[in-house]
């Protein structure tokens, strides 16, 4: 009998085991691309990355590694930047704006951070809004607002504006000064992101 429950405890493991790993899904950050997805699919004979509403989802077969997954959504990694900057100079009129300041919020203060340390700038805090008006702004007690539509522009756009912005906090005004260093932190370039930059609509 002891044997008979053994055998049963053991098969009754191992179903428990094969149902956690049909549902089981994995999420990382990534400072480009934001909220990642991985979700393991018994149907899926391959695997599949797909952009919806702003987030990058991947799906595994059910007997592939994550590990594998990661390296195959890396090696795709400038395809789909591209892929969502197209997506931002046509943008859906179906934006789920949930999802797009869930993926703000992971991407955003971090990448701020980032370059704020790079470059040498302080700022006291830095909040995420739904500012259809502005990409961002900096208040004199060095308050940083972003806007999750920035999520809709390419990747060195939303750089140009963190750095822009990042640049307030010592520049209050767009002074000749301050074109001046945020020419320094962009390669001499302030004047022509400024100009592509206004090709796209904010929201």
């Amino acid at each position: 009998m002891r044997i008979i429950n053994n055998k049963l405890s053991f098969f009754n493991a191992l179903l428990s085991t094969f149902n956690l790993k049909l549902d089981k899904t994995k999420t990382i950050s990534d400072p480009q691309l934001g909220e990642i997805v991985f979700r393991k699919n018994e149907k899926a004979k391959k695997y599949i990355i797909r952009i919806k509403n702003g987030q990058v989802k991947v799906t595994v077969p059910l007997y592939g590694s994550y590990s594998r997954a990661k390296e195959f959504l890396f090696e795709n990694k400038q395809k789909l930047l591209s892929k969502i900057q197209q997506q931002t100079t046509q943008p859906s009129p179906d934006i789920n704006e949930e999802e797009l300041r869930k993926k703000a919020q992971s991407v955003l203060p971090f990448r701020l951070a980032a370059l704020a340390k790079m470059y040498g700038f302080k700022y006291t805090d830095v909040k995420i809004r739904k500012s259809k008006t502005r990409w961002g702004s900096c208040s004199s007690k060095g308050v940083i607002n972003l806007s999750i539509y920035l999520m809709l522009l390419p990747d060195h756009l939303i750089e140009y504006v963190l750095l822009h912005e990042l640049c307030h906090t010592v520049q209050m005004n767009h002074s000749s000064a301050f074109w001046e260093l945020l020419n320094k932190c962009t390669q001499n370039r302030a004047s022509e992101l400024r100009k592509e930059i206004r090709k796209y609509r904010r929201f």
